[in-house]
């Protein structure tokens, strides 16, 4: 499958929160498979993972969008979702692959630029934590150069940037070799998800394949 260039993530707080099915519905029909969906929820217990996962599949098969269930290889197997994404020290990309149907996506989690080959290399990896967000508070973002320096050790992998990327910081992820960018509260903390789905959308792909800047140009904040 095409991995798309806007990864929309949730978390605890997105799961729980009133209409949230409708709203990732209304994010699904406007970005289409222009998006992958990540339904992520460390601490939401796998019932609440299957309930939404049921609601939204149907609308994940209508519009196209790429559909994953991070580190819950069960509840994307059950469900026949698109896939699955694993935590940096999760699961082995081969053996969430032994357990899934032929084509289905396995991504990874990276944050230090270490090569993933042979059976431990997965179809797309998300990389952060760039800037600074309310997630991780107190932290610095690496930066974009994260981006670069993950890239080099792993050429052709497509690579989607997460942490704090907002519509002006789109560029320099992209520019720094990224394949796309992953959003959470710029998406859920709006009124209208699809409308900053929209707004996203036209930003990212048309930064699409630039090409990279120099490392130089993205070293780590330190």
């Amino acid at each position: 499958m095409k991995i798309p260039r806007l990864h929309l993530v949730t978390n605890d707080r997105v799961l729980a929160a009133d209409h949230f099915v409708a709203r990732a519905t209304r994010a699904m029909e406007a970005g289409d498979a222009r998006v992958a969906l990540h339904l992520r929820g460390p601490d939401s217990g796998g019932r609440l993972l299957w309930e939404h996962g049921r609601a939204l599949a149907p609308v994940a098969r209508r519009t196209g969008t790429l559909f994953l269930v991070n580190d819950r290889v069960d509840v994307a197997r059950l469900l026949e979702l698109g896939g699955v994404h694993l935590p940096e020290h999760g699961l082995p990309v081969s053996e969430a692959r032994a357990l899934l149907p032929d084509g289905a996506v396995v991504g990874r989690s990276l944050h230090e630029p270490r090569a993933l080959e042979g059976r431990e290399r997965p179809d797309v990896a998300l990389v952060g934590t760039l800037f600074t967000t309310p997630s991780h508070p107190g932290r610095l973002g690496a930066g974009p150069g994260r981006v670069t320096r993950i890239r080099r050790a792993n050429p052709g992998l497509p690579l989607v940037g997460i942490g704090g990327v907002t519509l002006d910081r789109v560029s320099s992820v992209m520019a720094a070799g990224a394949h796309g960018v992953a959003l959470l509260r710029s998406v859920w903390d709006h009124a209208r998800p699809e409308e900053a789905v929209a707004e996203y959308l036209d930003v990212v792909y048309g930064q699409a394949d630039p090409a990279p800047e120099s490392e130089a140009d993205h070293e780590e904040d330190t």
